[in-house]
């Protein structure tokens, strides 16, 4: 992560708290990103939503630095919850980057992408439907059927 680099609209204690190793800190910068959110929302800004999604997932989630990711899995969730029923509009860009996660090594992180995908669907709701099969394909999430399975 570059520390000079500009994630605008996400202000510097934002970025920093995200990349904090302390789940309070991160839980807080995502708290910020969500009143961040709402306010884009209010005013119809489309353009500064999907930064802050693009920004949240090229620069956090998919991050080589383990803190980085776990603060861009939380970042995204709270860009769901400030969109609400909106946050449809937006889902193949939150979902993404949180399936990615499911293949990482760390199980901490693993967890993580699952309780920000739970967050990202429960505020989506039918929304999700188009990207159902994605959601539920074991290939793609890194799983493999056991070896004494029985072939489908």
């Amino acid at each position: 992560m570059n520390p000079e680099k500009d994630f605008a609209p996400l202000t510097p204690n934002i970025v920093r708290a995200l990349n904090d190793k302390l789940y309070e800190k991160r839980k807080v910068a995502a708290l910020e990103i969500e009143k961040l959110v709402r306010e884009f929302v209010a005013q119809n800004n489309t353009v500064q939503i999907k930064h802050v999604i693009q920004t949240l997932s090229q620069e956090f989630a998919l991050s080589q630095h383990p803190h980085s990711r776990k603060g861009g899995l939380i970042g995204l969730a709270a860009c769901s919850i400030a969109l609400g029923k909106d946050s449809g509009l937006y889902l193949k860009e939150l979902i993404e980057p949180v399936l990615t996660c499911f293949n990482d090594a760390d199980s901490r992180l693993r967890y993580y992408a699952c309780e920000a995908l739970y967050n990202i669907v429960k505020v989506a709701r039918g929304a999700v439907l188009p990207h159902f099969n994605v959601l539920f394909d074991g290939e793609h999430l890194g799983c493999s059927e056991p070896p004494d399975s029985p072939s489908r």
